[in-house]
């Protein structure tokens, strides 16, 4: 069963799930990731880094993993992460 819940008390819904909560809440105004590059869609899975993604799950991984910091510390100031 996937995780439904982060951290914070977010509890995904119809309209909502996890992944778009956590895209939200980690995806910077400007959208440069922690490794320094931008990190954009393109085109259809495809990001400006070069990332090509199989799957639109596969580049939400891809957007989570580059703008997700190590402390899991969101612009909010609350942590994020998946609960089971």
């Amino acid at each position: 069963m996937p995780a439904t819940r982060c951290s914070c008390g977010f509890e995904s819904c119809p309209d909502e799930s996890i992944t778009d909560h956590l895209l939200t809440v980690f995806d910077p105004p400007d959208s440069v990731g922690t490794d320094g590059q931008v990190h954009e869609e393109r085109a259809h899975v495809t990001c400006s880094c070069g990332f090509e993604a199989t799957s639109p799950e596969d580049l939400d991984d891809h957007f989570l993993a580059a703008f997700t910091p190590a402390d899991k510390i969101a612009r909010d100031g609350r942590t994020h992460e998946l609960i089971p």
